[in-house]
């Protein structure tokens, strides 16, 4: 074999020994948007890791990485937290993953105690049968009977395409959830709520609003608020409850509140939020203070 042969051959093997490092959820698309991704993580990782001691607190991420739009990528650096590789030495793991579902097998590999290990599916259809559990009602419809305007939304997670249909249908498809019109409009705007729980506590909530018609995506508009402002003592035992029952130790829950009846509705759980993009970097100690207190607490007892 020739030197050209021979440094070609060594390329290839380098390339496999950093495909085979990659997780499960980031192969298959190493070229495309997941790869980017793992790439951003490992560079945010690596700049995050260079300006803290090796001696300060370790967190590792599993089957995904932190990536640096996270919210707790803003809390691990006001604390001073590293980032370690997984699997490896770590105060604390947290099963972080984007996506709907989390695949047994990646449960499998993380420690028992890791943060959000139960939650592995957070598809619209387990939130709301969930909900119902835990609240006592249920947002969903039967579409076939319900009469006026329903939503259709896709059963998974982070999805854009929800829209808004006059029941009864006269057939449906799989793949998709069948909901209520929740009327949460204020004024000329939509309103919805962000509660962020860690741990069995809500730490922090979000004021969120959108303006009307713009029901499921469109520009929004973020402030914080304290959780008694925007929740009453049921209604916070009831967004804890069904944290609990789907397994959401760390993350955030977003909410309706029905203009006629009063009642919330939990439409979605989040087990990687993002810093939010419309909320104004002047309440970042807002949100972040609570939110580092509070994961200072689960490491202190990790």
């Amino acid at each position: 074999m020739g030197m050209e042969e021979s440094g070609i051959s060594t390329r290839i093997r380098s390339t496999r020994q950093v495909f085979e490092r990659i997780p499960d959820p980031y192969r298959g698309w190493i070229g495309g948007r997941r790869g980017r991704r793992w790439l951003r993580a490992v560079r945010f990782a690596r700049e995050h890791n260079a300006h803290l001691p090796l001696d300060a607190p370790r967190v590792n991420f599993y089957p995904m990485r932190l990536e640096p739009t996270a919210a707790l990528a803003h809390v691990l650096r006001r604390l001073g937290v590293r980032i370690a590789p997984f699997p490896g030495e770590a105060d604390l793991t947290i099963a972080w993953h984007t996506g709907t579902w989390v695949s047994a097998s990646d449960i499998e590999r993380l420690p028992n105690g890791a943060l959000n290990r139960f939650c592995s599916d957070i598809s619209k259809l387990t939130v709301d049968q969930l909900w119902a559990e835990a609240a006592g009602y249920s947002i969903a419809v039967d579409a076939a009977s319900w009469r006026g305007p329903l939503v259709i939304k896709p059963l998974a997670n982070g999805v854009r395409g929800g829209r808004i249909v006059d029941g009864p249908l006269s057939s449906t498809r799989s793949g998709v959830v069948y909901e209520r019109l929740v009327d949460s409009r204020d004024g000329g705007r939509i309103h919805s709520t962000r509660a962020a729980v860690a741990r069995g506590e809500i730490v922090l909530a979000y004021d969120r609003w959108r303006p009307y018609p713009h029901w499921f995506s469109g520009p929004e508009e973020t402030v914080p608020a304290a959780a008694a402002d925007l929740y009453s003592v049921d209604e916070r035992a009831v967004l804890v409850r069904f944290a609990e029952l789907i397994g959401l130790e760390l993350g955030e829950i977003d909410v309706i509140r029905d203009n006629e009846s009063g009642r919330i509705y939990g439409v979605d759980a989040n087990r990687t939020p993002v810093r939010p993009r419309s909320l104004p970097a002047r309440f970042d100690d807002a949100v972040f203070g609570p939110m580092s207190d509070a994961f200072a607490r689960i490491l202190n007892y990790a």
